[in-house]
């Protein structure tokens, strides 16, 4: 089986996910939507993740999904994103993917994410920080990481979602 892992990353973790990911496939091309090349029609399993921002999936994901349905649909398909808040989930896929592929993917995941503020500029920063002083706060302390378990529960289940 021939597996196509793309993604959008906004400041590394969603790449760093893919390539963790891909580790579970042995015929796998992992490829950056916004610098490389691909074709879809040349794989049988597609897995798309994207970096979250104010809820929202990269634009060029959301582009792609809209672009493409007809095809995506014909495939083995599994969706994943990275974000500090994994509770989330099920609202990001709700309202960023279409209707049409999210009842036919094998799976979606929530796999965590770094938050690195001294990567983060302008109105992310500002949010990061309010957030973060918000929940200290209350005594909630955040630990953000990608989540290991997270990323080999979704390749299993997409692994097993062919058999």
């Amino acid at each position: 089986m021939k597996t196509l892992i793309l993604y959008a990353t906004r400041h590394g973790s969603t790449a760093e996910a893919a390539r963790r990911i891909a580790a579970y496939f042995p015929d796998c091309d992992v490829k950056d939507i916004a610098r490389d090349t691909y074709d879809i029609a040349a794989y049988d399993c597609i897995l798309i993740g994207s970096n979250i921002r104010m809820g929202t999936f990269d634009r060029r994901v959301r582009k792609l999904l809209l672009r493409d349905i007809a095809a995506l649909r014909e495939k083995r398909l599994g969706f994943f994103v990275c974000c500090c808040f994994t509770e989330n989930a099920p609202t990001y896929f709700q309202n960023n993917v279409p209707p049409q592929l999210l009842e036919v993917a094998a799976a979606t995941a929530a796999l965590g994410g770094e938050l690195d503020r001294k990567k983060l500029h302008g109105w992310d920063k500002y949010v990061a920080n309010m957030v973060l002083k918000a929940d200290h706060s209350r005594g909630i302390l955040h630990t953000f990481a990608l989540q290991n378990k997270a990323i080999a529960d979704f390749a299993k289940k997409m692994q097993s979602a062919g058999e």
